[in-house]
Protein backbone atom coordinates (compact mmCIF):
# COMPACT_ATOMS: atom_id res chain seq x y z
CA UNK A 1 0.00 0.00 0.00
CA UNK A 2 1.47 3.32 -1.19
CA UNK A 3 1.66 6.28 1.57
CA UNK A 4 2.26 8.86 -1.06
CA UNK A 5 5.19 10.29 -2.42
CA UNK A 6 6.25 7.09 -3.46
CA UNK A 7 6.91 5.52 -0.02
CA UNK A 8 5.19 2.35 1.07
CA UNK A 9 4.28 1.86 4.64
CA UNK A 10 5.77 -0.87 6.91
CA UNK A 11 3.90 -4.39 6.81
CA UNK A 12 3.52 -5.53 10.43
CA UNK A 13 6.04 -7.64 10.67
CA UNK A 14 7.98 -4.75 9.54
CA UNK A 15 6.28 -2.91 12.54
CA UNK A 16 6.47 -5.30 15.30
CA UNK A 17 10.48 -5.35 14.31
CA UNK A 18 10.73 -1.31 14.28
CA UNK A 19 9.01 -1.25 17.74
CA UNK A 20 11.72 -4.42 19.20
CA UNK A 21 14.95 -2.74 17.84
CA UNK A 22 13.49 0.14 19.31
CA UNK A 23 13.01 -1.34 22.62
CA UNK A 24 16.02 -3.32 22.36
CA UNK A 25 17.95 0.41 21.85
CA UNK A 26 15.88 2.22 24.65
CA UNK A 27 18.66 0.18 26.84
CA UNK A 28 21.23 2.20 25.72
CA UNK A 29 21.90 3.61 29.58
CA UNK A 30 21.61 0.19 31.09
CA UNK A 31 25.24 0.88 32.72
CA UNK A 32 24.35 4.31 34.19
CA UNK A 33 20.89 2.27 35.56
CA UNK A 34 23.35 -0.01 37.53
CA UNK A 35 25.37 2.56 38.81
CA UNK A 36 22.87 4.43 40.62
CA UNK A 37 21.11 1.22 41.50
CA UNK A 38 24.95 0.37 43.62
CA UNK A 39 24.99 3.90 44.41
CA UNK A 40 21.24 3.77 46.16
CA UNK A 41 22.41 0.84 48.04
CA UNK A 42 25.27 1.65 49.26
CA UNK A 43 24.27 4.80 50.66
CA UNK A 44 20.93 2.54 52.17
CA UNK A 45 23.89 0.34 54.10
CA UNK A 46 25.47 3.48 55.62
CA UNK A 47 28.65 3.52 53.10
CA UNK A 48 30.49 6.55 51.75
CA UNK A 49 29.03 8.63 49.08
CA UNK A 50 30.94 7.91 45.91
CA UNK A 51 30.22 9.96 42.08
CA UNK A 52 28.65 8.44 39.28
CA UNK A 53 32.39 8.22 38.08
CA UNK A 54 33.84 6.16 41.24
CA UNK A 55 30.77 4.07 41.44
CA UNK A 56 31.20 2.97 37.46
CA UNK A 57 34.92 2.12 38.23
CA UNK A 58 34.38 0.62 41.30
CA UNK A 59 31.12 -1.65 39.22
CA UNK A 60 34.40 -1.83 36.98
CA UNK A 61 37.43 -3.07 39.00
CA UNK A 62 34.54 -5.46 40.99
CA UNK A 63 33.05 -7.19 38.88
CA UNK A 64 34.83 -6.27 35.16
CA UNK A 65 33.29 -4.57 32.57
CA UNK A 66 30.39 -6.76 31.61
CA UNK A 67 29.04 -5.52 35.29
CA UNK A 68 28.11 -2.34 33.71
CA UNK A 69 25.27 -4.92 31.85
CA UNK A 70 23.95 -6.69 35.06
CA UNK A 71 20.52 -7.79 34.38
CA UNK A 72 20.64 -6.20 30.24
CA UNK A 73 18.26 -9.07 29.23
CA UNK A 74 15.41 -8.40 31.69
CA UNK A 75 15.72 -4.71 30.38
CA UNK A 76 15.82 -5.63 27.07
CA UNK A 77 12.45 -7.86 26.96
CA UNK A 78 10.77 -5.35 28.74
CA UNK A 79 11.92 -2.77 26.60
CA UNK A 80 10.59 -4.60 23.30
CA UNK A 81 7.46 -5.29 25.47
CA UNK A 82 6.72 -1.54 26.45
CA UNK A 83 7.53 -0.55 22.47
CA UNK A 84 5.87 -3.05 20.59
CA UNK A 85 2.54 -3.05 22.93
CA UNK A 86 2.50 0.91 23.71
CA UNK A 87 3.05 2.06 20.64
CA UNK A 88 3.61 -0.44 17.75
CA UNK A 89 -0.15 -2.04 18.30
CA UNK A 90 -2.07 1.02 19.01
CA UNK A 91 -0.81 2.56 15.79
CA UNK A 92 -1.47 -0.51 13.96
CA UNK A 93 -5.12 -0.28 15.18
CA UNK A 94 -5.33 3.05 14.55
CA UNK A 95 -4.25 2.95 10.76
CA UNK A 96 -6.74 -0.08 10.51
CA UNK A 97 -9.51 2.12 11.94
CA UNK A 98 -10.15 -0.11 15.02
CA UNK A 99 -9.89 2.23 17.61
Amino acid sequence: MKAGLGVEKLSMPQEALCGAMGGTLATCNQPFEVSRIAMQSAAFEGKAKLSLPATLGMIVREQGPMGLFAGIVPRICLGIWQTIFMVTVPKLLKENNMI
